[in-house]
């Protein structure tokens, strides 16, 4: 193999669109908990809409990882952010809109949008606006 040889460089890997949506898992995870408990509407919603993103399986098994664990919405919501920014080159303009329909579809799930998930989802916005 050409990338064994001495002297020779293979190129370098990235995960960036998966950890894109590493984060992505992570930020749905925080929405879904934000007002206290995971919605099984919410639940069904974000497998389904998380399903059909390119890395979607990581994604939902971060989820349901996190769930299984009980992390903090704001450690979940960080490590998201943190992907974002150490990733924020691959992170383009139509992805982030579709990451934001996604929230807000998921939100929507159970009919009744609470004050917090909006304001994570404005939250958000800014974070993303900002990177």
């Amino acid at each position: 193999m050409e990338a064994n040889k001495v002297g020779s460089k293979a190129a370098p890997l990235t995960a960036a669109p998966a950890d894109l949506y590493l984060g992505l898992g992570n930020v749905v995870y925080a929405l879904a908990k934000v007002d206290g408990r995971i919605d099984p509407e919410e639940t069904r919603l974000a497998r389904q809409l998380l399903g059909e993103q390119p890395y979607g399986e990581l994604a939902l098994h971060t989820f349901f990882l996190l769930e299984n664990c009980a992390v903090p919405v704001e450690e979940a919501y960080d490590f998201a952010l943190r992907r974002f920014v150490n990733h924020r080159k691959f992170l383009t303009a139509p992805m982030e809109k579709r990451f934001v329909k996604i929230l807000l579809q998921i939100a929507e799930a159970h009919n009744n949008t609470s004050a917090r998930e909006l304001e994570l989802i404005q939250r958000f916005r800014h974070d993303l606006g900002r990177l």
